[in-house]
């Protein structure tokens, strides 16, 4: 068994600033990571930018995007946390410390877009790589901090309790089973669970591990049902969904449909609010029978595409679209868990010992839909407050040799069954739901389960059956829950 003072479980934006800020409350660290490369994360596949703050800007009015954005049900506090100490945050270490290269003018001022639901321009970025940048910038910190330890290819299996309290995590490492104990205790930082559906912008790691060892170990979730879906992917049948950032739009992209009109229904019309817009391309598609929608910026010159957007350009190009000249088709897709391991504004859970961040976190912030780029914010203020609050800790008391470590590795489930999982809950759980569907899906989990339930979809099933069980018990939709059999509730305000 390794000793730590705290263990940190992903290495994204929020394990990443977990890290650096436990280390530098004097914890000694040790940073897990699912894959080999410790900077294949989320973070890293994440494009358009990061919440920071512009003119005609301020704490109260992004407080009120983020409430709208929502559907008038997120925590009010946990925006207010967000707005006040997420732009300080941001300016003092990734741009002054970590000199994360976002775009800049001739006169060197940060540069400046709009996303979707946003009512000023107060996103930076980097290209369409604002995700990697960061990434590789906290990955070297991390890297270069005296106190931090990182063990890639590491995949946690099961969190240790004892004493009613987290002590530490089982891992599979190097095909063997392998037990950290944190003595301080354990942040989850281990992304989303996008990969659970057919269609999605999501690495293939994002299958809601974080989730599954958090409901293990006891701990309480908030708001799974919350599952957003991103109305721009673009698509090419045959191949991966690539997501197409919502910037495209902020920078002035409108959706077409099939006759190249605009049919957005909003006031705000293609930079309408997520959710919004993934169901009027939902619609658009069921109406026309067409496969997807169009997403036109051809009024911008090729040159200011190109180095605008040079990642996404490059991208339609190899599936023979050139975005200058022609419209993308796109799709919706699973994006975001606006829900997860419910936590509080320093990332405890329910369990002592046991810290939250980043995407696997429910805080209460987003409700029931999320505010364009405040993932990397959220996960980069929760992340470093989880830090701060585990690094000085008091030693625990409980002893970690009393949990007892998985007797084996879990063996892999078949491709077909994970493209059975995916299947149930893109059609039970998508962007449109009904109770008699959820339940449909449930029996259709339950006989996967009675199959797979003790591979390694175990814990995927066990985080899909919390999702449609939460979806079928809220009959009442809002934002990224859409039900045909209720009513909705208007709660946004009208523009």
């Amino acid at each position: 068994m390794l000793e730590t003072d705290v263990v940190v479980v992903g290495g994204g934006i929020a394990g990443s600033a977990a890290a650096l800020a436990a280390a530098r409350k004097g914890a000694e660290v040790l940073l897990l990571t699912k894959l080999p490369d410790p900077e294949e994360t989320n973070t890293r596949h994440a494009q358009g930018g990061i919440i920071y703050t512009g003119p005609g800007d301020s704490p109260e009015l992004l407080v009120e995007d983020i409430l709208e954005a929502g559907d008038g049900t997120g925590d009010p506090d946990a925006a207010h946390l967000l707005a006040t100490e997420g732009p300080p945050l941001v300016q003092k270490l990734l741009i002054e410390e970590l000199g994360v290269p976002f775009d800049r003018d001739g006169n060197g001022e940060l540069r400046l877009t709009r996303e979707a639901a946003h009512s000023v321009s107060r996103i930076i970025h980097h290209g369409d790589t604002t995700g990697a940048e960061i990434q590789h910038a906290l990955a070297r910190a991390v890297r270069d901090e005296r106190g931090v330890s990182v063990l890639p290819g590491a995949r946690a299996l099961d969190l240790m309790t004892s004493g009613c309290r987290c002590v530490g995590v089982h891992v599979s490492h190097r095909g063997e089973v392998a037990t950290l104990a944190g003595r301080r205790g354990v942040v989850l930082a281990t992304g989303g669970l996008g990969a659970l559906y057919e269609h999605t912008t999501n690495p293939p790691g994002a299958t809601g591990d974080g989730v599954a060892l958090a409901l293990r170990a006891g701990a309480r979730v908030r708001d799974l049902h919350y599952v957003q879906f991103h109305p721009t992917a673009l698509y090419s049948p045959g191949e991966e969904p690539f997501l197409i950032s919502e910037v495209v739009r902020g920078e002035g992209g409108v959706l077409l449909d099939q006759d190249g009109r605009e049919f957005v229904d909003h006031p705000l019309g293609s930079l309408a609010a997520r959710d919004v817009v993934a169901r009027e391309v939902r619609a658009m598609m069921d109406r026309t029978g067409s496969p997807c929608v169009y997403l036109d910026i051809t009024h911008r010159p090729a040159n200011w595409l190109k180095s605008r957007f040079p990642v996404i350009y490059a991208r339609c190009l190899e599936s023979g679209i050139d975005m200058a000249s022609r419209p993308i088709p796109v799709v919706p897709v699973a994006h975001y868990a606006c829900g997860g391991v419910a936590a509080d504004t320093r990332g405890r859970t329910s369990v002592r010992g046991l810290w939250a961040a980043g995407e696997v976190a429910g805080t209460g912030l987003h409700g029931a839909n999320r505010l364009a780029s405040t993932s990397l914010l959220e996960g980069l203020v929760w992340g470093w407050r989880a830090g701060e609050d585990a690094g000085p800790e008091p030693v625990a008391v409980a002893d970690a040799n009393q949990a007892a470590p998985p007797e084996q590795v879990l063996v892999r489930a078949p491709e077909l069954a994970w493209r059975h999982l995916r299947g149930i809950m893109w059609e039970r759980a998508g962007i449109v739901r009904s109770g008699e569907g959820l339940v449909r899906g449930l029996e259709e989990l339950a006989a996967l389960k009675r199959e797979y339930g003790r591979s390694d979809l175990g814990g995927p099933l066990l985080v899909a059956r919390m999702i449609l069980e939460s979806a079928l018990a809220d009959t009442q939709s809002r934002g990224s829950h859409y039900r045909l059999d209720a009513r909705p509730e208007r709660r946004r305000r009208i523009v």
